[in-house]
């Protein structure tokens, strides 16, 4: 039984309606953060520098894979090349988006476990050190995944085969042509099946669907670790030490809130790309692409919210980020506490 003949014209229509309306809203949430990021970075502080580029990196892999589902919608065909080069750029920056987060996570816990040991010792010089370190890392993780997109998209274009696809026949000797609108569609995931109509050498299209499965499985489980261990450690300060009053940067309610983030990130992770990892799974078998177009729909939807929900999670859901933005709030401490309580009305 041939796995993949194809999805028809209007379902290629639906899925790329999808794509356009909810990436749309991906656009806005995190053009608004990187916005915000560069106009009020004075009162953000050390927040602006993760948050300015995970908000890019989702805003750029929004703009990218948008661009590249409009293309259905032109009269002209672009060609498969132009498919075959767009939509592993839109997964780079998903995968740039994938280890910021990782960095989030580990300067989450390293802000709330070593705040206080360093607010005693003073030690300006190893914060100095620890913040270049974090450039660095931030520098490995833009270059590396865009040099890894290079090589594949150099190889892929040393390797594309002919972009005419290849009559299958079924056992009555009935042909199984997908349709034209099939094979010219740029859509995420729909031609790593090695689908009578794929131009791309079949070890490339593994390597899409092993990198995928790779990365999103390392991203939650290592994020998860991460702030299972803030957890824990979280509810340890609870029992071992007083809390500081609330005017204090490391209080009750801003360990809380750093706990309420991580349990969303990981939700967000498990939410848009849990129906990624079945869609990618299911390829390995023999299931018609036809069946398996409610995991298309699911898939799209929420692969398109990513952007838009982690502008939510990572800016407008925390109270620090809003605060900074409608300049209700200095920058930490920056005025003490009890003088802001006196000007207070009781």
């Amino acid at each position: 039984m041939n796995s993949s003949v194809g999805l028809s014209d209007p379902k290629i229509d639906a899925l790329s309606k999808i794509y356009i309306s909810t990436l749309s809203l991906s656009l806005i949430g995190s053009l608004s953060v990187i916005v915000v990021s560069i106009i009020r970075r004075k009162h953000l502080n050390e927040q602006v520098k993760p948050l300015l580029q995970l908000a890019l990196a989702d805003f750029l892999a929004s703009a990218v894979l948008m661009s590249t589902t409009a293309l259905n919608f032109m009269s002209v065909s672009y060609g498969i090349k132009v498919c075959e080069t767009l939509l592993p750029l839109s997964l780079t920056f998903y995968c740039i988006s994938f280890l910021l987060v990782i960095i989030y996570a580990f300067q989450s816990t390293h802000a709330a476990q070593g705040w206080r040991e360093r607010e005693e010792e003073g030690c300006e010089e190893q914060l100095r050190s620890t913040r270049r370190k974090f450039i660095v890392v931030y520098i490995f993780v833009w270059v590396l995944p865009l040099i890894g997109y290079v090589i594949y998209v150099e190889t892929v274009s040393l390797t594309m085969g002919g972009l005419i696809p290849t009559c299958k026949a079924n056992g009555g000797g009935e042909n199984l042509w997908p349709t034209a609108k099939f094979c010219d569609s740029c859509l995420l995931f729909l031609h790593i099946r090695s689908d009578s109509c794929s131009s791309v050498e079949k070890g490339h299209d593994m390597f899409i669907r092993i990198f995928t499965l790779i990365s999103v499985l390392s991203v939650l489980t290592t994020c998860t670790i991460v702030y299972c261990r803030l957890g824990s450690w979280y509810e340890r300060y609870k029992q071992t030490y007083v809390f500081p009053v609330e005017g204090d940067g490391m209080s009750r309610k801003r360990l809380r809130g750093i706990c309420s983030v991580s349990r969303c990130m990981v939700t967000i992770i498990i939410l848009c790309w849990a129906p990624v990892l079945l869609l990618v799974s299911l390829s390995f078998t023999k299931i018609k692409q036809e069946d398996l177009f409610p995991l298309y729909v699911i898939q799209a939807l929420f692969v398109s919210l990513h952007g838009f929900l982690n502008s939510i999670v990572y800016a407008w859901r925390r109270r620090n980020f809003r605060d900074a933005v409608l300049g209700e709030q200095l920058p930490l401490l920056a005025r003490a506490f009890f003088d802001q309580s006196l000007s207070e009305p009781s």
